[in-house]
């Protein structure tokens, strides 16, 4: 059975993208994982959630930071000139991480700064799927897809996606810091972060 740790209390640092907040869910572990001293309940660092009908794997799907994950697909071609179509799996079905077009011209400008032949152009976008024109032989394609997909995982979304809610907090803290059930049984003690 997995188990994540909660952030009780949000970091005292400065606000910043990678700052801890209370209810995030910050790593997963087996349940026969050895917690250090300031990982169990009783510390008062960390709330303990065990889901058990999922494999830890399956868990840290969702502990992922707002990252795409992008694959990149040549379209067509006319000799050089090739349409490339970037998908990313990390938007929800709310928009959220959903490529704008800001987002995809700073991207081209990125790429034609990293290989100014590749001559990038905008061809269109969705929430899920943008579209671009380069210029760049077959031997060459390869190695610009990759730093294509470099610059959109790049693309990175401050919180985490999933956090217990206000009423789970309290819950756990009412209960020793720590719950188990089934992924249904827990579901109304999350939250995932891209429905916000």
């Amino acid at each position: 059975m997995p188990i994540m740790l909660a952030k009780v209390n949000t970091n005292n640092v400065p606000d910043s993208a990678g700052r801890w907040r209370a209810g995030e869910i910050v790593q997963a572990f087996t349940d026969d994982h050895e917690f250090g001293n300031a990982e169990v309940p009783e510390a008062g660092n960390f709330y303990h959630v065990g889901i058990t009908d999922k494999t830890l794997e399956e868990v840290q799907t969702y502990l992922q930071g707002w990252n795409h994950n992008p694959t990149t697909t040549q379209v067509s071609n006319q000799g050089n000139n090739r349409l490339l179509e970037v998908t990313s799996d990390m938007v929800s079905a709310t928009g959220k991480n959903a490529f704008t077009q800001a987002g995809v011209d700073s991207l081209i400008t990125r790429v034609n700064t990293d290989y100014p032949t590749a001559d990038a152009s905008y061809d269109s976008h969705t929430n899920s799927t943008f579209r671009i024109n380069v210029t760049v032989p077959i031997g060459n394609r390869d190695e610009l897809i990759k730093i294509i997909n470099d610059e959109v995982r790049d693309m990175q979304y401050a919180r985490r996606r999933w956090y217990i809610t206000q009423a789970g907090m309290t819950f756990l803290g009412n209960n020793g810091g720590t719950v188990s059930g089934t992924a249904a049984q827990v579901a109304g003690y999350l939250r995932d972060g891209l429905l916000d």
